[in-house]
C-alpha cells in the first residue's frame, strides 16, 4: 500500500473491483463495505481525509471527486478511527494521520520560579 517515496496508493485489487470506488456518499460507507480489504479502506479513508480535497474557505469540510457533496473532516477522522477499533490497530501502531491537536504546555505551580 505505502511505497518507498512515502506516496499511498490504492492497490490494484481495488481499482480492478469494477466500480467506481469514491461513489460512496458518507466516510462510514467506506468501512462497512464488505468487498475491500482493511489496507484499501485505509487508503480511501486517508486520501479522503486529504488537504488535496478540503473545500476551499471550509477547511473542515472534504469534498472527494466522484462524492455527492462535502463531508466534515472531523466524519472521516470517526470512520478511520472505528475501522482501526474493528480490525484491533493499536493507536500506537502506526503514526496518526490527520492534523495533530495542539498542545498545552505543562502548568506551573505557584512555588515555581518565573
Amino acid at each position: 500500500m505505502e511505497n518507498s517515496d512515502n506516496v499511498i496508493s490504492i492497490s490494484r485489487g481495488v481499482a480492478d473491483m469494477g466500480r467506481n470506488f469514491w461513489s460512496f456518499r458518507y466516510p462510514h460507507e467506506v468501512v462497512r463495505d464488505p468487498g475491500m480489504s482493511v489496507d484499501d479502506k485505509r487508503a480511501i479513508l486517508s486520501a479522503w481525509a486529504s488537504d488535496e480535497h478540503a473545500v476551499e474557505s471550509l477547511p473542515t469540510l472534504r469534498h472527494m471527486p466522484g462524492t455527492p457533496f462535502p463531508v466534515t473532516f472531523s466524519s472521516i477522522m470517526d470512520a478511520r478511527i472505528k475501522l482501526d477499533r474493528l480490525f484491533g490497530f493499536d493507536n500506537d501502531d502506526e503514526p496518526p494521520s490527520g492534523p495533530h491537536p495542539a498542545r498545552r504546555p505543562p502548568a506551573r505551580s505557584h512555588r515555581q520560579a518565573a
